[in-house]
This record gives C-alpha cells, structure tokens and sequence, in this order.
C-alpha cells in the first residue's frame, strides 16, 4: 500500500479534496491561496468551528467515511442552532506520518468519499483549507459557513423568565453509543447497540427545525457538551436561570430500558454530550405552535423545563420526579 507521506500536498489535494470543491466557482478548485466567495444580499454569513482529535473525539480505529462525517455534522449542527442554511466549508487535516499504513490512500480515498456523501446530503461544499504532516494524532478541523437572513439569527442570549426549555429527538443516546463501544452495555439488544452507536458516530443537525424556529424561539444551542452544561451556556449568555425536571427528558427505548433498572443513570445521560440535539427556549404562548412544528417535522420536541430569572446559587435546577432537587457531579464535558 501507498503511504500518504509519499504524496506531495499538492498531490493530495487534487486527488483527493479537489473534486469536493467543484461546485463552489470562488474555491477555484483549491488552486489558490484563498477562496473569494459571493455575499449574498439580504443575508448574513454565520462562521462556526470545531476540531476533533483523534482519541480523544473519535476512536482511532472508527472507519474513515464516518470521521468524515462526524466532523462535518457536528459543525452543521452549529449552523442549524442559529437557523442558518449551510454553504461552505474549510478543512484542515493534520495527517500522522510515522510509517503507520493507517492513513493510506486507501484510507484518503474512503475520507473524501465520506465527505462526498455528507455535501450532497447537507448542501455544502468544500471551499479551501490546509493539509499538513505531524507527528501526533491525526487531527482535523472544519469550519462551516452559512446563510442566515439579517437579523434571523438566533443567540443563546435571548431568553427570558417564563420561556418554556425545549428540547429535539432524545437525550443520551450518544453517550450510550460511546459507552457500548467502550465495552459497557453490552447486555442490551443488538438493535439498540447499533442504534446508539449510529448516534455516536453519526449525529443529525437539525436544520429544518432550526430554521422554523425564528420568531418563535427566544435562544437555542445544540447539545454538544450535554444537556445540562449547554443549557447553562444559554442561562449564563441569557442572565437567567433554569429549572428543569428529569422525568419530562425524553429517552429513547435503549435509555429507558438501562433507567428501568438503574435510576441514577439518568444523570450520566443528562450530562454525558455529544447528543447535537437542539435546546431552545420559547415564549408560553407558542406551546401549541412547537406542538404543531414536531408534527410537521416527524421529530420529538419535549417540553423539560422553564426559565426562571437568574438565581445566585445555579445555572440549571434539576428536580426528580418526585420535585427532590438533585446535585450532580458532573453537568457535562470538560475540554479542559
């Protein structure tokens, strides 16, 4: 097999990131220093960016195609808290180059097949970047731009006493995922392993919701560093606090199977991320609106909380179901 430390970088990119990069004129096919790309009228340009490392965000071992496709969808998810419609992206791919045939041709070509699939399906395309060698994990960092109109943009600083605290699809299914790839777990169904480690390796943005939600929505974030954690970033950015109640969460069959037999669970799956799950917060008077949006869109949208004006003792309240107010040792993922 062809190591890809024998390739030049120029080589590289037109094999292998070049043909991703076609539909936008302004990349001109990665030839040039910099992507001159077209403003569009009435719109603002939403800029997000996220890196994943290897080991750290992704098992070495994950197959190619799915790296791709996490590191890109977890960037659109960004875009979709914001009601933006993707549009572009950067890459910067920092490939290890001790000798090891794990980063091959074979597995170039698997990547950028990867990131094929994940442009046709989200509407975005590759726009520039950088690809250099290192000696440490492979690295990758992507940053997506999008189209909001002006002034539709939703903030995590919106929200006010009295908003409803709503939240899309389930909660925990990708710390699940993690967990049972780890070795934990393994007790449940087949079907509920692959389901929850599809969650891990291929988060869904929500785009569609996101971009229902302004004029309904005060704030919104997705659910990167779990449940708790992210809707502390809202409370912080908002200068509010929040109350939420731990049996309005809504679990998917696998989580409410584990919870049936270990209730404490509950609070490894509040907390545990990478979940890319919308949480936004609402004024009362649009509840039968949100209720008519999950309809329309196929997709849960749970009521699990208020906010509250802000309290000197705590971001997020968290009660069972019993209203005994629970502390938790851990409110999401720490990066540092």
């Amino acid at each position: 097999m062809v190591n890809h430390s024998r390739l030049s970088e120029f080589d590289l990119i037109k094999k292998y990131l070049r043909p991703l990069a076609q539909a936008a004129s302004g990349a001109a096919l990665l030839s040039d220093d910099a992507a001159v790309l077209p403003t569009k009228d009435g719109h603002h340009l939403v800029v997000t960016m996220d890196t994943l490392i290897s080991d750290v965000h992704f098992f070495e071992i994950t197959p190619p195609h799915l790296i791709a496709a996490k590191s890109l969808r977890v960037n659109i998810s960004d875009l979709a808290s914001m009601g933006a419609d993707p549009a572009f992206y950067t890459l910067s791919l920092s490939l290890p180059y001790d000798g090891d045939v794990k980063y091959d041709a074979d597995w170039l070509s698997r990547f950028s097949q990867g990131l094929a699939i994940e442009q046709d399906l989200f509407g975005i395309t590759l726009v520039g970047g950088d690809t250099v060698s290192t000696p440490g994990p492979l690295s990758l960092t992507i940053t997506a731009f999008g189209w909001v109109k002006i002034g539709q943009a939703i903030m995590r600083s919106g929200a006010t006493a009295g908003d409803l605290v709503y939240v899309s699809g389930t909660i925990g299914d990708s710390w699940l995922g993690l967990s049972s790839l780890r070795g934990r777990f393994l007790e449940l169904d087949p079907s509920y392993i692959e389901f929850v480690t599809d969650s891990y390796h291929l988060p869904q943005p929500r785009l569609d919701l996101g971009q229902r939600l302004y004029g309904v929505a005060n704030s919104a974030i997705d659910i990167s560093d779990g449940l708790i954690q992210d809707l502390g970033h809202i409370c912080r950015a908002s200068k509010v606090s929040a109350a939420i109640k731990t049996d309005n969460i809504p679990l998917s069959g696998p989580a409410r199977v584990l919870v049936a037999d270990n209730t404490q669970l509950i609070n490894s799956l509040i907390s545990g991320g990478d979940d890319y799950e919308l949480l936004f917060t609402v004024p009362k008077k649009w509840d039968r609106t949100i209720s008519n949006m999950a309809k329309e869109l196929d997709l849960p949208l749970s009521l699990i909380g208020f906010i509250e004006p802000s309290v000197h003792d705590h971001l997020v309240a968290i009660y069972d179901e019993e209203g005994t107010k629970i502390d938790l040792t851990s409110t999401g993922y720490q990066h540092f």
